[in-house]
Order: C-alpha cells, then sequence, then structure tokens
C-alpha cells in the first residue's frame, strides 16, 4: 500500500477520489445549503460558476500531474491543501459547528469527514510524489543522500 501512495498512479486517483468527494460536498451545499443561506438566483448562479470553474481547475492539473508534469503536481497539491483546509476545516470551525452539522444531518457529516480525511492523504501523496521528483531532477541532491 505504502508503494501505491507515493507512486504518480497513487498519487493521480487518490486526487480524483478526492475530487469526487468535493464534488459530493459541492451538491450537497447546491441541494441544502445555499438555497437557505444564499436565496436569489443571481448568487447562486455565480457559486455554481465558481464551483464549475474550482473543479474543472483541478481536473485540469490532476490530467497535467498525470502526464508527469511538475507543475501539475505543484498545483494539484495546491488546490487539494486549499479545498482540504478551507471547506472541511472552515465548515467545522466557523461556517456551521458541530451542532449545526448535526442539524443538517448525516451526508455533511459524512462528506466533511470524506473531504478530512481524503485530502490528508492526497496532500500527503502529492507531497510525497514531489519530493520524489525534485530528487530525481537534482543528481546532485540525490548522490548526496544515497551515500549517507
Amino acid at each position: 500500500m505504502k508503494k501505491w501512495i507515493t507512486s504518480l498512479n497513487g498519487a493521480v486517483a487518490l486526487s480524483i477520489i478526492t475530487l469526487i468527494s468535493h464534488l459530493w460536498r459541492g451538491f450537497l451545499d447546491a441541494m441544502f445549503v445555499f438555497p437557505n443561506d444564499i436565496g436569489d438566483e443571481t448568487s447562486m448562479h455565480l457559486a455554481a460558476i465558481i464551483y464549475t470553474l474550482l473543479f474543472t481547475g483541478w481536473a485540469w492539473v490532476i490530467i497535467s500531474a498525470a502526464r508527469g508534469s511538475r507543475r501539475g503536481l505543484v498545483a494539484a497539491f495546491t488546490i487539494n491543501a486549499i479545498i482540504f483546509l478551507v471547506i472541511p476545516v472552515s465548515t467545522l470551525l466557523f461556517y456551521c459547528p458541530i451542532d449545526c452539522l448535526a442539524n443538517a444531518g448525516w451526508p455533511f457529516i459524512l462528506a466533511n469527514t470524506l473531504n478530512l480525511v481524503l485530502g490528508f492523504l492526497t496532500a500527503v501523496s502529492l507531497a510525497l510524489q514531489l519530493r520524489q521528483r525534485e530528487n530525481s531532477t537534482n543528481p546532485q541532491t540525490a548522490a548526496t543522500e544515497s551515500s549517507s
């Protein structure tokens, strides 16, 4: 399992699974949160456009990372870290604390938990992949580490 998580295929697969988990959370927000909190149609359309751009960009950088692009790996790590930190953590701490999540029901609790766990695993996998790529592109660093 450790070998798979540290591989490029593992990092890309975890990124895709995390993206799907965040898409599910986005659909839950669109169905239950936005109609109650936003209300007017213009703001809901703007939120839908923002979500669409975010998830499209995330899918684009995952494809780029799968093709071996270091920039794609860095962008996938950055987007995952921002989404991993901003959405689930801010929901738990500021937007909708534990009592609110209990009122929202089990789908939100499950979505937040999945986002936190998968986001963390993906961040670790992408960070390890970036570290491996950095060592393989810098032969001097790789030679020093292998001699120690």
